[in-house]
């Protein structure tokens, strides 16, 4: 094998890896969060967010590692939730 097709194969075993510590992580150790932006009753844009079980937004080892994650699929969530 060529020394680039052996550098691709590790970075998407790595990819994947990293991906599924992420829905594990998803699964077992964060949660999601519900925050509607107006007032009681109004029609604002819904925010959600992925925190640590029983800890604010961005605590912790766990969310710091997976935070590229958690933003994409905040992104995706709140982008299908405002339309």
């Amino acid at each position: 094998m060529e020394k680039s097709s052996k550098f691709i194969l590790i970075l998407l075993s790595l990819l994947g890896l990293y991906f599924l510590g992420y829905v594990y992580a998803r699964l077992f150790v964060f949660h999601a969060v519900e925050r509607y932006l107006g007032a009681e009753g109004k029609a604002y844009p819904r925010q959600d967010y992925i925190t640590k079980r029983d800890q604010p937004a961005g605590e912790g080892w766990e969310y710091q590692l997976f935070l590229p994650a958690i933003k994409l699929e905040e992104s995706i969530v709140n982008y299908f939730h405002n339309r």
